[in-house]
């Protein structure tokens, strides 16, 4: 009786983790073959989103822009932003404030990718690097700006300058950047009414908002308040903050699917979400759209979807003979445990007559 217990037991396991196995490979094959049908979005990445706009046509004199800052592993709830999103009338542009990538490897980023493209969103994106989407060894600049155009970039639109600092990762990269912010401001604050900048990190401009203290932090509050800049949005921080110091704005808007994480400034700006700027004439309004974040079980099933794309399928790729023998395996103990609990499930049965 005994001996018949524990291959019962036995077999249970087998079927329940051969069909594990099957059911994963499944879901990583459907997923696989779901994502390779997705181009690369036309609409993503700086140079093609700059080009977008200059064909866009401008018959109202409303200015309206997105702000969206740290996706991470967060894109289940990053989908309802841009669901959201998607919502609103004459978007000109959306600005991704990075670490869209939860970490700075290139499987990661094209995760990131074919997520964004699968939400369908066709409205000119722009990105700058984050702490997560770029790093020395991992990924390198020269990727990040294969993939996205220019870490450094700026357009005039509808009269005003708009500024994304991407290299910010480092001393020296650092005063590369903050070189072109200056000889942006130098040769265009005059055409320009207002102007905006976006970066990952924030300013240590004041103890009032959550910042990251930059090596040049400084110099590039500096060059703000020097030319007069409106705003600067910055993520980082997986919160809503804002704060004004000498005529700049400084608004932290990193809600965009990363987990909240409390800090000295506990529960406040703690939520997901979406933010709007408007710019009609002289005046900017902002509107801050909270996001209800994805169920825990859509967040659970997409960490097992992206570990599965990012880390089980580079494998399955590099080592073919050898995953194809695992899977073959995983059916044959799955057959195997099937077999045995019906047979003893017989047995049982008879036994009881």
């Amino acid at each position: 009786m005994n001996s018949k217990c524990t291959h019962f037991w036995i077999a249970s396991v087998a079927v329940a983790g051969g069909g594990i196995a099957i059911i994963l490979a499944v879901f990583i094959l459907s997923h696989l073959w779901e994502h390779s049908m997705l181009a690369f979005p036309e609409n993503l990445g700086n140079a093609r989103a700059s080009a977008l706009l200059l064909q866009r046509s401008t018959p109202s004199d409303l200015l309206k822009f997105a702000v969206v800052g740290d996706i991470n592993n967060g894109t289940e709830t990053f989908e309802s932003v841009i669901y959201r999103l998607r919502e609103e009338a004459n978007v000109d542009f959306l600005v991704l404030l990075g670490d869209c990538a939860s970490d700075a490897d290139p499987h990661l980023h094209d995760y990131f990718i074919q997520e964004f493209s699968e939400t369908g969103l066709r409205i000119p994106t722009f990105i700058v690097a984050g702490n997560h989407d770029v790093k020395p060894g991992l990924f390198e600049y020269y990727e990040f700006e294969n993939l996205y155009g220019p870490a450094n970039f700026a357009f005039i639109y509808r009269g005003h300058l708009f500024i994304g600092l991407g290299g910010i990762h480092g001393h020296e990269k650092q005063q590369e950047t903050l070189n072109f912010l200056d000889t942006t401001l130098k040769e265009n604050r005059s055409k320009a009414k207002k102007v905006f900048v976006f970066m990952h990190y924030t300013a240590s401009a004041s103890e009032d908002i959550p910042t990251q203290n930059m090596d040049l932090s400084y110099e590039f509050q500096r060059l703000f308040e020097k030319y007069n800049v409106t705003y600067v949005f910055s993520g980082h921080y997986h919160r809503l903050a804002r704060t004004e110091v000498n005529g700049v704005v400084y608004f932290v808007t990193g809600g965009g699917g990363a987990r909240l994480k409390y800090d000295q400034f506990d529960d406040i700006g703690l939520f997901h979400h979406l933010t709007i700027i408007k710019i009609r004439g002289d005046s900017t309004a902002e509107q801050i759209i909270p996001i209800q974040p994805a169920w825990w079980l859509l967040r659970g099933m997409e960490r097992i979807e992206q570990k599965g794309l990012t880390t089980l399928l580079p494998c399955i790729k590099a080592y073919p003979l050898i995953s194809s023998l695992v899977i073959i395996i995983a059916i044959a103990v799955f057959v195997w445990g099937i077999i045995n609990c019906h047979n003893l499930h017989l047995s049982r049965r008879n036994t009881r007559l």
